[in-house]
């Protein structure tokens, strides 16, 4: 009998729940903390932009980081989560994958994700849901 994980996370926590069968409410089989996920944008100590000084010119400019402390904190959690699913999906333990998230999570999720564990995703829910009792959460999944 194929068995069905629902993955609802966010930045900072994420909940793993199992399927056992259709019409039945989830039950929750781990729960993962990520406590930067909820940091600012921006470097903790500093609070401002870093600096640099042209050297044929008193003046200095502000330089734009490439990626913000909080996009970075984002997908190294969803890179955490990425690896439990994979492993999951390695040993077995289920057939289909089902992401709840944020819009902007659930990007970051996707590329976290290796091609054979993105093929087993079949169903998505682009809402925070993470409060949500499993009852309250299975009527929101896709049918």
């Amino acid at each position: 009998m194929p068995n069905t994980w629902i993955l609802v996370a966010d930045a900072a926590k994420a909940r793993l729940f199992e399927l056992p069968r259709k019409g039945a409410d989830p039950v929750e089989i781990a729960c993962y903390a990520y406590p930067d996920g909820r940091t600012p944008g921006r470097h903790p100590l500093h609070g401002r932009l870093p600096r640099t000084q042209e050297s044929n010119s008193p003046s200095r400019h502000a330089i734009e980081p490439k990626t913000s402390l909080r996009d970075k904190h984002a997908q190294r959690f969803a890179d955490t989560l990425g690896a439990i699913v994979r492993q999951g999906r390695q040993e077995g333990r289920y057939d289909k994958l089902i992401l709840v998230a944020p819009p902007r999570f659930l990007g970051v999720l996707h590329e976290s994700l290796d091609q054979q564990t993105a093929a087993c995703v079949v169903g998505e829910v682009r809402h925070e849901l993470l409060a949500l009792s499993p009852s309250e959460l299975r009527t929101h999944l896709p049918a």
